[in-house]
């Protein structure tokens, strides 16, 4: 299978969210976790996060461009939420059909390690799900502002969880 890897945010001037830990370091901590464990696994990986942006629009059409002109079979990219200090806990977004059985499976796996189920959303308000031509997917792995979400986190574990939702 060849999977689209977008690690969110991480180019400049599309930052991430930062908590108690900044977004941008969690995403790569994961990220790259991820495309080395479905590489190991045999899987094509298309990394879909660009180097330069001029905009945050600019970032996302390249990470969608970068996806849709490798066909790949799964668009997946990974976030860590923040909101208010007291939120917690894992969603994942899709539309397709097979984009929500993917986030189901992802989100199943990421919950078993003992984070809090906010369910699989509508992503059709995000860009990056919305415009890639294969099915895709958006996890918030969890809250990085969130004490509860950072004292469960394990970039190792949370990785594992996210590679066993895709390939089981």
């Amino acid at each position: 299978m060849k999977f689209g890897i977008d690690i969110g945010h991480n180019t400049s001037p599309d930052g991430g969210a930062v908590g108690i830990k900044a977004e941008n370091a969690l995403n790569m901590e994961v990220g790259t976790r991820v495309i080395a464990k479905l590489r190991k696994l045999g899987h094509s990986v298309v990394e879909c996060k660009p180097s330069s942006a001029n905009s945050v629009s600019h970032s996302l059409w390249q990470r969608v461009n970068t996806a849709n002109a490798a066909c790949v079979d799964l668009y997946v990219s990974i976030h860590f939420n923040a909101f208010n200090w007291n939120a917690y806990g894992t969603e994942v977004y899709a539309i397709s059909p097979t984009g929500r059985r993917y986030a189901f499976a992802v989100l199943e796996q990421i919950c078993k390690l003992g984070f809090f189920d906010r369910g699989v959303k509508n992503g059709s308000r995000l860009l990056v799900v919305k415009n890639t031509k294969a099915p895709a997917i958006l996890i918030e792995c969890c809250f990085c502002d969130s004490k509860r979400d950072m004292d469960l986190y394990d970039a190792e574990k949370m990785a594992t969880a996210i590679v066993e939702g895709l390939t089981k």
